[in-house]
């Protein structure tokens, strides 16, 4: 069950749109802008996932740690396979399953960002949001 709330975390990670539920989804530059906290040029793995468990307290409503199915945007499962175990992500499961997302979009493998691997980043993220829509 553990395993398939990673996957099922691993959904949300890949469908989240921007900073809040329903807006558009950010272009590279605003993905840049929102997550490189050293400025340069680049994403790393802590800044993406320091910048995911940010997103996910700023809609945890109640601050509990916990996202219930009621504070998870409807457009973040859009087009998912996997659904929430018993409607619920803690904060833990959350910030545990960022790493594969990150993987995914980094082709060279170096724990980085760069340009490109954030071009197709924002791209994956927009064509999902198209998905959803």
């Amino acid at each position: 069950m553990k395993q398939l709330t990673h996957v099922a975390t691993a959904a949300l990670l890949a469908l989240a749109g921007s900073a809040l539920a329903g807006e558009p989804v950010d272009t590279a530059a605003q993905l840049l802008e929102r997550m490189d906290r050293n400025v340069d040029g680049k994403i790393s793995f802590e800044e993406y996932r320091n910048a995911m468990v940010r997103r996910f307290d700023a809609i945890d409503g109640d601050g509990d740690g916990t996202l219930v199915a009621q504070e998870i945007p409807p457009e973040w499962l859009a087009g998912a396979q996997a659904r929430v175990p018993g409607g619920k992500v803690s904060r833990v499961e959350f910030g545990d399953s960022l790493q594969p997302v990150f993987d995914r979009f980094d082709g060279d493998h170096d724990g980085q960002l760069d340009a490109a691997e954030v071009e197709a980043f924002a791209g994956a993220r927009k064509a999902q949001q198209g998905a959803g829509s």
